[in-house]
């Protein structure tokens, strides 16, 4: 069984759309538009990356991997945050989430689903047993 990752993002503005629609295009991501930003009619797009391979990490003509939060940060309105979500799983024998919060001056944070076990632990102490949700 492959690993599959599925990704989207939220509704967020863009400096310059043509622009952004050319680099979506050049690194594969599904895009799609709408008035999506609350109390303004400004048009809003959010990128996903169906192709089970998840957000790019290399470059497609040259395969050098690069900073794809870096890459999308160039291109948001700073008063917007990008925020991206992937998923993965194999099967049911594993599943992987992360989010990243992007911003346009390159700031990001990012959290992933297997924080929880340190947040259990750190709730509920070293007396419970906490196991993987995998195999």
């Amino acid at each position: 069984m492959n690993y599959t990752l599925h990704a989207r993002s939220n509704y967020f503005r863009v400096r310059d759309p043509k622009r952004f629609k050319r680099w979506c295009r050049y690194f594969g991501q599904e895009y799609w538009t709408g008035k999506e930003i609350p109390g303004s009619e400004d048009e809003a797009y959010a990128i996903a990356a169906d192709n089970s391979d998840g957000w790019p990490s290399t470059h497609p003509e040259t395969g050098d991997e690069f900073d794809f939060d870096a890459e999308l940060a160039k291109h948001l309105d700073p008063r917007d945050i990008a925020l991206l979500y992937q998923i993965g799983h194999e099967g049911l024998r594993f599943i992987s989430g992360h989010s990243s919060a992007i911003h346009a001056d390159g700031r990001a944070v990012h959290v992933g689903l297997h924080t929880i076990h340190d947040l259990a632990r750190e709730t509920f102490g070293n007396e419970v047993v906490l196991t993987q949700a995998c195999y």
